[in-house]
């Protein structure tokens, strides 16, 4: 697998026999703003479309980040584990992978909008909070067989620096006040405070570690779902791994912590999930990503002040060190 493609999207797709029957390539364009990959909606003479998605040896929003190429590889096999599934009919459908290319070719969804505006005041409705509390809830009960691949340790490596390690380390260099002027001496705090530091640490260990567990998406943000004329889909697992499912449920419960939604938010997808979760493992899932979100490498478009986002770390550290929400 090369560490990078060079080839057009259009060479791509002919080189790996992609073209459908009679068509040819009229344009390719960048297809919403990826983080990891590089993502373009291919537009043919007839008018249809297609979504080529390749994994180069970086991480595409950020090119000085090493990232494992075999990102693409993980993600195919998620489409074929899930294919078939009710988890798998709220995705987009996976038409093929070349390893060669680095390279997964899906159906394009159309018209569509991402979860991102959330983070600028807009509600996440109930059918969309539905939508996520059945597709986690379908996704976590599979019956997934033991998959040295879906275990996605070099991802999981690479997720760590930037979860547990790079938002606590004092020396990171990162100049959080040029984000929020004050931020920086916030998080000074936290990175001095021992047992935040020493929890954070033990759930570092677990993400780390092999052992049983159920499929996880991974990164579930508003970043990781869109919404159709058919209903919302799901994207972007490369971040997949065999583990709890607080995980997952965890990561999504911060997120709607830090795009402002209501408390009932977070108890209709609990409920609405309808699986036994472990309170106190959740809970410093959510902190800890509230935390790398706000002091990290990993920002989101937020609009909150000094103040909220103070009161945001202060309720990281509480749902980090506390056993309850």
């Amino acid at each position: 697998m090369s560490e990078s493609s060079t080839l057009a999207a259009a060479d791509v797709l002919a080189v790996l026999g992609w073209l459908p029957d009679g068509r040819h390539v009229a344009s390719a364009a960048i297809a919403g703003a990826g983080n990891m990959n590089l993502v373009e909606r291919v537009t043919f003479d007839d008018g249809s479309t297609l979504i080529l998605k390749r994994a180069r040896g970086w991480v595409e929003k950020y090119p000085d980040i090493p990232a494992p190429i075999e990102r693409a590889e993980v993600e195919a096999e998620f489409y074929a584990t899930v294919a078939g599934t009710a988890a798998g009919t709220a995705m987009p459908q996976h038409l093929g992978f070349d390893k060669s290319q680095a390279a997964n070719l899906f159906e394009d969804l159309g018209e569509a909008s991402d979860g991102m505006t959330a983070y600028s005041g807009q509600l996440i409705g109930d059918d969309a909070l539905d939508a996520l509390a059945d597709w986690l809830h379908q996704l976590h009960n599979l019956k997934t067989p033991a998959n040295a691949r879906l275990a996605n340790p070099k991802m999981r490596a690479l997720n760590a620096i930037h979860i547990f390690d790079y938002p606590l380390d004092p020396g990171n260099g990162f100049d959080l006040d040029s984000i929020t002027p004050g931020l920086q001496a916030v998080a000074d705090r936290l990175k001095h405070d021992g047992e935040f530091v020493a929890a954070v640490r033990r759930v570092s260990e677990r993400y780390l570690g092999d052992g049983p567990g159920v499929l996880l998406h991974g990164d579930l943000y508003p970043g990781s779902w869109l919404t159709t004329p058919n209903g919302l889909f799901l994207i972007d697992p490369e971040f997949c791994w065999i583990g709890p499912r607080e995980w997952d449920v965890g990561v999504l419960i911060a997120h709607l912590r830090l795009s402002g939604q209501p408390e009932a938010s977070t108890e209709r997808l609990i409920t609405r999930y309808n699986d036994a979760l472990d309170q106190a493992l959740m809970n410093k899932v959510c902190g800890i990503e509230i935390m790398r979100r706000l002091i990290g490498v990993a920002q989101l478009p937020l609009t909150l002040d000094l103040a909220a986002k103070t009161a945001l770390l202060d309720e990281a550290r509480t749902l980090v060190l506390a056993s309850t929400i």
